[in-house]
């Protein structure tokens, strides 16, 4: 049953892509090992109602603690994963629209460093998990000697990793990637109007449809943001914008800047946004468009 529900899942890597490709990011390519570490999880959960990503080993259909455990069990080759969960929609489609109306988890699904990814559902269960290849065939390699290594990352924990081969690992993926990655993305159309709540809450309060914009740290090793402003019309929307340093969760990476509506959105309009940025000592002005549904 599980090898059948995984080959099923075919069609939530389309719309995935979409998003990343449109908003700035590459592209990724499905991962059957993946797959079932995010199948074992779905499973999981959806037996024991244990909402989260971590499992409890005294509960039946355990797989693994965390979900770089789980990745490695089935076979992946680096503990480097990134994984969203949602729950109760009725197709994978509602899933990803939910989890890109959030922060945290539409930032992960934007994860410039991660070039795979797997997902599968169960009982309404969905689970997405996303590595880095490339980094799982550092981990074969079993490096020896290195004057400064990166280790935990691999199955053996005795394993380790040149740094500076482990930092090419990840920039050759965000190289590929545009200089700016948005969310909505340009020229979106049917764009929600109120964030969605997740776990760690975002804020403490209502917000409207989230803003956000990440500079691609290989062109830009140094930002700092000037203003973020979004506009209907003419009239300047309330909100607050939300960085590195003030998010609450620590959860939003340098060079990633947020800003929620004071309030839900106006369905069925366009929304203008600017920002305004010094980028490596140079002033940047990034503007785009979108519209709610």
């Amino acid at each position: 049953m599980a090898i059948l529900t995984i080959a099923l899942a075919a069609t939530p890597i389309s719309t995935i892509n979409s998003i990343r490709k449109k908003s700035g990011a590459t592209t990724l390519t499905y991962s059957k090992k993946l797959s079932v570490a995010a199948y074992k999880h779905a499973y999981y959960v959806s037996k024991s109602s244990l909402l989260g990503h971590y499992e409890d080993s005294s509960y039946n259909y355990f797989y693994g603690s965390a979900p770089w455990d789980r990745v490695l069990r089935a076979g992946f080759g680096t503990a480097v994963v990134v994984e969203n969960i949602s729950f109760y929609e009725k197709n994978y489609r509602a899933s990803i629209r939910k989890l890109m109306g959030t922060v945290y988890h539409r930032l992960a699904f934007l994860t410039l460093e991660v070039d795979s990814i797997g997902y599968a559902t169960v009982g309404r269960i969905y689970v997405y998990d996303m590595s880095n290849s490339k980094v799982a065939a550092l981990c074969k390699k079993h490096y020896k000697n290195a004057p400064m290594v990166i280790n935990g990352v691999c199955p053996n924990s005795s394993d380790i990793i040149p740094e500076n081969l482990f930092k090419s690992a990840m920039w050759k993926m965000k190289s590929k990637a545009k200089s700016v990655i948005m969310y909505p993305y340009r020229n979106q159309k049917g764009v929600g109007v109120r964030g969605v709540e997740e776990s760690p809450k975002f804020l403490n309060r209502l917000f409207g449809y989230p803003v956000s914009v990440t500079f691609n740290s290989i062109y830009a090793s140094k930002v700092v943001l000037k203003s973020f402003k979004l506009f209907k019309g003419a009239k300047v929307v309330s909100g607050k914008i939300v960085t590195s340093r003030s998010d609450t969760h620590k959860k939003i990476k340098p060079n990633t800047f947020v800003f929620a509506p004071d309030r839900y959105l106006s369905p069925a309009s366009t929304y203008r946004v600017k920002v305004v940025a010094l980028v490596n000592g140079k002033r940047k002005v990034v503007e785009w468009s979108f519209s709610t549904r």
